[in-house]
């Protein structure tokens, strides 16, 4: 296991794929060339191996056990997500915008009901729209919180449990798609893209591949799926990047992991945002340079003013609601927070 943050370039490199992926996504649907809509949900899958992966970590840092670490972990993930997911969600209410087919449109404010699915994060259990395209893929996420650290926890989990579990979970992923009826059964459909993540943090790391082949072998993943954009092999792929994680060592070129690791820091500001400076930037005012200025700018602003405070605001109220006395609590943010950055102290940090 990593013993610090600062261990992890190759997850920085990797979020940072993620997020632009999505990001090409949408400009690509911005003109209407929809043929490369697999970009997108391949990195919202690599955003599932990702979140697992360094969540699993951070619990193993904390060194809390039982109740104390499930209300660590649900209070941390609550002040990370939400404070946000609802501003966007609000932005996009107060603007009448809401999500069309080549991105953000005006229209008519979603009715109560759906608004409350929208800042809940609760879309798929509703069969509410999304308010912005990319929030679709948060309730998923927020669902996962809800069993992953009892997954952690659990004494007999394994890698050999772990694969068992995403083999019998992944067969039962394929009803919702197979039988829409079940509608319930909607929660299972990105398992096999979150165990992953567990899988990797669970193996021992062997780092026998040259850091070098980390981003080939990353844009070969991205490469096959916009080949075959199925389910299946999306969990394959999935299965693949996660046993591969411990295998490789941690890239050192300079100037890539000082990429990495901005576009990492600033990577929740870019999914929740980007949507928003493309229909600013790009449909109102026709400005390929503002919507660079946008995207570049604007969520390192919302990340120092508003992301961040809220982050240290959830440490401390964790810290005063779950833990021991006399501990003190550690280990990194979740899959928003920049891995790559130093460990702050628990009063300063997530």
């Amino acid at each position: 296991m990593p013993q610090s943050s600062s261990d992890l370039p190759n997850l920085d490199f990797l979020r940072a794929v993620a997020v632009l992926l999505v990001l090409a996504d949408h400009l690509t649907r911005r003109f209407q060339l929809y043929q490369f809509g697999g970009l997108g949900l391949f990195g919202v899958l690599l955003f599932f191996v990702h979140t697992s992966l360094v969540l699993t970590y951070s619990m193993q840092r904390s060194h809390l056990a039982g109740s104390a670490l499930v209300k660590d972990f649900y209070i941390r993930r609550f002040f990370r997500i939400y404070p946000l997911s609802i501003a966007a969600v609000l932005a996009a209410v107060a603007l009448k915008l809401h999500a069309g087919m080549n991105g953000l449109i005006y229209g008519v404010r979603p009715g109560a009901g759906e608004l409350i699915s929208n800042l809940l994060l609760t879309q798929n259990l509703t069969g509410s729209a999304s308010v912005i395209g990319p929030l679709w893929s948060l309730p998923f996420e927020v669902q996962m919180y809800v069993v992953l650290p009892f997954l952690f926890l659990w004494k007999k989990r394994s890698v050999l449990t772990l694969l068992a579990l995403w083999l019998i979970l992944g067969a039962l992923a394929h009803f919702p798609e197979a039988y829409p009826g079940l509608g319930w059964l909607s929660l299972l459909i990105y398992v096999p893209n979150f165990l992953p993540g567990v899988l990797a943090a669970t193996l021992p790391e062997k780092r026998t591949f040259p850091s070098y082949l980390w981003p080939p072998f990353i844009l070969l993943l991205v490469a096959i799926f916009f080949w075959r954009p199925t389910r299946l092999v999306g969990g394959l792929l999935c299965l693949l990047l996660g046993s591969a994680i411990p295998r490789f060592r941690q890239l050192s070129f300079r100037p890539l992991t000082w990429i990495s690791h901005r576009i990492a820091t600033y990577s929740y500001g870019i999914y929740l945002g980007h949507s928003f400076f493309i229909w600013y930037a790009l449909t109102k005012h026709d400005s390929w340079i503002l919507f660079w200025l946008m995207w570049t700018i604007i969520p390192a602003v919302v990340y120092h003013m508003f992301e961040h405070p809220m982050v240290q605001l959830g440490r401390r109220v964790a810290r005063h609601v779950a833990q021991p006395k006399g501990r003190s609590l550690r280990g990194d943010d979740d899959f928003r927070q920049p891995i790559s950055q130093p460990e702050l102290p628990p009063e300063a940090s997530a």
